[in-house]
């Protein structure tokens, strides 16, 4: 059995022991999904937040840039918050669309 089999009949299956169509399952599983990997990125930008004691992703360059805070590896840092935000801001959008 391949896969995409096994999961076609996990979904089958548990759309008929919860009581939802495999459609329902489906989307409230996507929305699931996207929220806790938001959840995560945020999780993660929280740790940076500690690791460097500001607020912001801005306040982190400003930190960076003045020699508050030694370049290595708050650079790598600073880039990774950039995109976990991004990365959330993609995941919202595409939130509400399956909303």
């Amino acid at each position: 059995m391949s896969s995409t089999e096994s999961v076609s009949s996990v979904t089958t299956e548990l759309s008929h022991v919860i009581g939802l169509s495999e459609d329902i399952l489906i989307h409230k599983g996507l929305i699931s999904f996207i929220e806790k990997e938001i959840r995560l990125a945020e999780a993660d930008i929280a740790d940076l937040r500690d690791r460097y004691n500001v607020a912001s992703k801005d306040e982190l360059y400003e930190a960076i840039k003045s020699k508050k805070i030694p370049s290595h590896p708050a650079w790598e840092d600073y880039i990774v918050w950039k995109n976990k935000e991004k990365y959330i801001a993609d995941l919202k959008v595409r939130l509400g669309r399956v909303q």
